[in-house]
């Protein structure tokens, strides 16, 4: 969707165009089904710190903040049947009309409200039959409807937006794991998703009619990506997460090595070398630096490292805890004092008239949480109780889905290890235990083929050797796989993988485990003479015994060396 540089407050004369929101605890529940996830559900989130407010505290301030934004947000549609999030206070739809993000955040926020809000599921179904009702012609929402007509308004042919569909299809699951009942629509969703908001290569174009060279890093909502990995396996998710997680290693080795920042628009992302678009390349605002669509990048990152983890999120986690010292190093700790515009090199840009809004320190909470930095989150905590700034649909929104999960209160629609209570946390299955065990890529008993072969270390490598000439390169596509891979049980480990990178760019390989693959980047490390390993890990599944089987390719460019691997 297309975001004017300012939240623009309307007059008091136009909010009156706007539907009467719906207060909570009025209308009808009717069929309604009973929430197995009823709010609140007190999660233990797998790395960081929590706010220091007591849970207690943390449950009612959730709710004290729905009360307010479903009174002042959610409306009903031009049908009776539907409901649809306005856009009041911004610019962002005439008459206060609905755009498909604020579609898919009020279909996850109604969701995780259940429980606490006994209207829920209606309020969910009419959001859901709003969209089923403006499809575009690929069967994905129309972006941008007026708020009287709930006629497609931007100019053209109707089209949509990657966000708004990502979130749509997530509410879905939410849905279906609070209710039941929605999986057909889930699974249909997903599938018209892949084949239009998926670009070749993998990674997520910016809107279902737009070019496969483009991507808007605040769709990355990877914790949304795992989920449809989990849930929808006719579409190959695991590609996507791979590319995506791929596309913010490369892109941030290059431009934004030490703040680990994106930009509002990306090109050539279907290219090992992403790169930022031009200034006005899609909006009137920079989309060369940080600006509103970017400001939500740490919270999406921060809450894939909170659900996910530091190594299976591990691109999220290094990323978001970047992104956390770099704005609170600008803001002096203030969260308020986060400006909307970032340069690449974590300075301020200080655009004229446009240097607060209170959503771009609010969206740091997730990342500042997943960091670990506990004077950051609890001073972000206290910042989004209040209003500084005026902001309406966009930053109280992105406000109410920060609070849900910054109070932990935001759980995982496809987590198999537990069904939490309302009062008990989710604790993860423990991984099987076993030895650590060391594979030398140069071992005598793996497979090279296609022009690998055995490189002898200057140093670092813990054999004195590693493998090269992995993956597409003039000799034809380099492969290694590690043969007898043991593990003492079925399940998940984490894999670490020492890699070599003396180019100039970063390299990335295709790590297919027991026919199952995962995009890993590294960035330059050392001299084209004298390259110094550094390791990654990657969670994978492994097959009881010793036939379990590492491949190494790349079928498009040059991979990195591989020196050893640890499982």
């Amino acid at each position: 969707m297309v975001r004017t540089p300012q939240r623009v407050l309307v007059s008091v004369a136009a909010l009156a165009t706007v539907a009467v929101g719906v207060a909570v605890g009025g209308g009808s529940a009717t069929a309604a089904a009973t929430p197995a996830m009823p709010f609140p559900q007190h999660q233990t989130y797998k790395v960081g710190v929590m706010p220091s407010a007591s849970q207690s505290a943390r449950d009612a301030a959730v709710e004290k903040q729905y009360n307010s934004w479903k009174s002042t947000y959610l409306v009903h549609g031009c049908a009776s049947n539907e409901f649809y999030v306005s856009t009041k206070g911004d610019s962002d739809a005439t008459n206060n009309g609905t755009v498909s993000e604020a579609q898919g955040y009020g279909m996850n926020i109604v969701p995780l409200m259940a429980g606490y809000d006994p209207n829920a599921q209606t309020e969910f179904n009419g959001l859901w039959q709003l969209v089923k009702d403006h499809l575009d012609q690929w069967g994905l929402m129309q972006w941008q409807l007026d708020g009287k007509t709930c006629k497609y308004y931007s100019s053209g042919t109707p089209d949509a937006a990657t966000d708004g569909d990502l979130d749509i299809g997530y509410g879905l699951i939410l849905a279906d794991k609070q209710w039941g009942g929605y999986t057909a629509d889930a699974k249909a969703w997903l599938a018209k998703f892949y084949a239009n908001d998926v670009a070749p290569d993998g990674h997520l174009k910016c809107e279902d009619d737009g070019p496969n060279t483009d991507t808007r890093p605040s769709d990355n909502m990877l914790d949304h990506l795992r989920a449809f990995a989990a849930y929808d396996t006719a579409h190959d998710w695991t590609k996507v997460v791979d590319r995506m997680q791929a596309v913010v290693s490369e892109y941030t080795a290059k431009y934004s090595p030490s703040a680990g920042l994106l930009s509002d628009f990306v090109i050539h992302a279907d290219t090992t070398s992403p790169s930022p678009a031009p200034a006005n390349y899609q909006e009137d605002q920079p989309d060369n630096i940080v600006g509103y669509n970017s400001i939500r990048v740490p919270w999406h990152l921060g809450t894939d490292a909170l659900l996910y983890g530091s190594t299976t999120a591990q691109v999220s986690y290094q990323t978001a805890k970047k992104e956390s010292a770099c704005t609170k190093s600008l803001s002096g700790g203030n969260p308020a004092n986060v400006q909307p515009h970032i340069k690449l090199n974590c300075a301020n840009a200080n655009i004229s008239n446009d240097t607060q809004a209170e959503e771009a320190g609010d969206s740091v909470g997730p990342a500042a949480m997943a960091a670990g930095d506990q004077a950051w989150t609890d001073a972000i905590w206290k910042q989004l109780a209040t209003n500084p700034f005026g902001d309406a649909y966009y930053g109280e929104t992105i406000k109410m889905i920060v609070y849900i999960v910054m109070a932990g209160d935001y759980w995982n629609p496809v987590a198999t290890n537990s069904t939490p209570t309302p009062s008990s946390s989710a604790t993860p299955s423990p991984a099987p235990t076993q030895q650590p065990a060391l594979y030398e890529a140069e071992a005598s008993g793996n497979t090279l083929a296609g022009g690998a072969r055995v490189v002898t270390c200057a140093s670092g490598c813990s054999g004195g050797a590693r493998v090269g000439y992995i993956g597409k390169g003039t000799s034809g596509a380099g492969t290694l796989i590690v043969n007898g891979v043991k593990a003492v049980a079925n399940g998940t480990y984490p894999l670490a993988i020492s890699l070599v990178n003396g180019a100039s760019s970063t390299r990335s390989v295709t790590v297919t485990v027991d026919g199952v693959a995962h995009m890993v980047s590294v960035a330059p490390k050392g001299t084209f003479s004298a390259p110094q390993p550094q390791t990654v890990t990657v969670d994978v599944a492994l097959t009881a015994g010793s036939g379990n089987t590492i491949e190494f390719s790349n079928a498009s460019t040059r991979a990195p060396d591989v020196d050893c691997v640890r499982v």
